[in-house]
């Protein structure tokens, strides 16, 4: 479901709170979100739910680098789905079908924790997987634009 949220209404709703850009941070969540990736690819083979809860943490480790690019942070109730909310409304309807995957695929990794007998086959990891790689490069894009002289160093 895409989100028609502003930044002020998540701040109005209690959800986001301002916080000072940290490059440093920022950087260690994209190169997070990449190393995630590859975790996930490479456990593909042997366990499809890790690939797949692998893709999802690479999504929310970008998504909280965006946020943390315009100087937010989320607060302690829903995060990962604030998360959602935030992304949402940067990216806008151009990524309608992207966010409404990731908002799937948050809550489908949600059962995955509570209901463990949750299959997942290997074309929801591979999708995911897939998803998840879009999705980081789009953030790692936008933040590059928003902050073009800094480097993320891969």
């Amino acid at each position: 479901m895409i989100y028609k949220n502003s930044k002020q209404a998540l701040l109005k709703e209690g959800l986001i709170k301002k916080c000072p850009v940290d490059w440093k941070v920022i950087k260690n969540l994209i190169k997070r979100s990449y190393r995630d990736l590859e975790t996930a690819k490479r456990n593909i083979e042997d366990d499809e739910e890790c690939a797949y809860n692998y893709a999802y943490n690479a999504m929310l480790r970008a998504g909280l680098a965006l946020m943390t690019s315009y100087g937010f942070r989320p607060e302690i109730k829903d995060k990962h789905l604030t998360i959602v909310r935030f992304t949402s409304s940067i990216l806008g309807d151009k990524f309608k079908r992207l966010i409404n995957t990731y908002d799937f695929m948050r809550r489908k990794r949600h059962r995955f924790i509570y209901e463990p007998d949750i299959p997942c086959s290997r074309k929801e990891a591979e999708d995911a997987l897939k998803i998840a790689k879009e999705f980081v490069k789009i953030i790692h894009n936008l933040i590059k634009e928003k902050n073009p002289q800094k480097e993320f160093g891969f």
